[in-house]
């Protein structure tokens, strides 16, 4: 008598299926996300997240530049 693993158990009971990476729902494997409004959210939060980075961006190198000036008048 062989035992069956516990993941083993869960596909047989529930099938191929991946979670929504926003809400970790249950859903089909095929999609993305398990709504629309989770693919909406998931949109709005990667643009933040790149408005964020250019902003640190633009900050980091602005930086840069006044070190630059600065150590030219300096040294």
């Amino acid at each position: 008598m062989s035992q069956s693993s516990w993941k083993d158990q869960i596909k047989k009971k529930w099938g191929p299926h991946s979670h929504c990476p926003i809400c970790g729902k249950a859903m089909l494997s095929d999609k993305q996300f398990c709504s629309q409004s989770c693919k909406d959210n998931y949109i709005s939060r990667e643009k933040k997240q790149k408005k964020k980075g250019r902003i640190q961006m633009i900050i980091l190198f602005g930086m840069m530049g006044v070190m630059f000036i600065f150590i030219m008048f300096i040294g």
